[in-house]
Parts: C-alpha cells; structure tokens; sequence
C-alpha cells in the first residue's frame, strides 16, 4: 500500500483524523494529539498504538488500525508513489520547478527544498499538462526518475 493510498482511505473513516510525517514515522493523529498510532518509517511491520486508552474509543479505529496494519506490512520502498523529474532541456539546470508559494514556472536544476518542487507524481504531470501557464510542448520534454530523500503525504 502506498502512503497515499492510506492517507485517503483513513481520511475517509473520519474528519477528525489528521495524517503526516513525524520522524519518517506515518503518525496519525486525532483532535490533534500525535502519535495516538503510526507506522515505523524505519522498517517493515512496525505499527504502534502510542496512546491505547484514546485509540479504543476513536471511530472507526478497527478500521483504521486494519488500513495502518496493511501499510506497515508494505516493504519501505514500495510506499511511495513513483515521483519523475520533469527534464526540459540537457543540461544541469535544464529541469521544471514550480514555486511552492507561487506556484509559478521556472526552470533550474534537481534540488527540491520548502520553496521549488522538482518532483512530481504522474498524476502532478497530468494537472500540469492543464496548464495554460506552462508553456511546454509535453511531446518533447523527458521523465527521469526521481530518488526519494523524503516523503509528503
């Protein structure tokens, strides 16, 4: 199961559920109170019920613990969804980035940080190809797969 699989499903068990990252660890947390149960991010099969009082009375949390314990059995690299660099021209900055805050179209090298994405899913490349402000003929740029450091979910 990919994280963003999980995610989805658990938001639809409640409102109530907030999902990230903590620490690598997939935390799901309730009335915002974290790790009331999370997946390890470290190694396979670890799933914990941080406060075991709480979780027993949440809605849902049969369903919700069956959905954390899929993912938990997930081996690490196959919980990500498959992300591609967009490569426009050949060169070291020849790569799309869209600012994080403007959303706006530049086009430099790999580095992604809090301010550029670099990296996106197929179904980002698809909303991107909507866009009228990116002036690219989609024929001709290039996918190069992306390692992932990281994850945002």
């Amino acid at each position: 199961m990919k994280y963003s699989e999980a995610k989805k499903r658990i938001k639809a068990l409640s409102s109530k559920y907030d999902i990230g990252m903590r620490g690598g660890d997939f935390d799901v947390a309730y009335n915002g109170r974290t790790h009331v149960i999370y997946v390890s991010g470290d190694y396979e099969y670890g799933i914990y019920v941080g406060y075991p009082e709480m979780f027993s009375v949440m809605p849902s949390s049969n369903k919700l613990y069956m959905i954390l314990a899929e993912l938990a059995i997930t081996p690490l690299d196959e919980r990500f969804d498959e992300k591609k660099y967009v490569k426009i021209y050949d060169s070291g900055i020849g790569y799309l980035n869209i600012n994080n805050f403007t959303s706006k179209m530049s086009v430099s090298n790999v580095s992604e940080d809090n301010s550029y994405k670099t990296k996106f899913t197929d179904k980002e490349i698809e909303q991107l190809k909507q866009r009228d402000d990116i002036p690219l003929d989609w024929d001709k740029v290039r996918f190069e797969e992306a390692n992932w450091p990281g994850l945002h979910c």
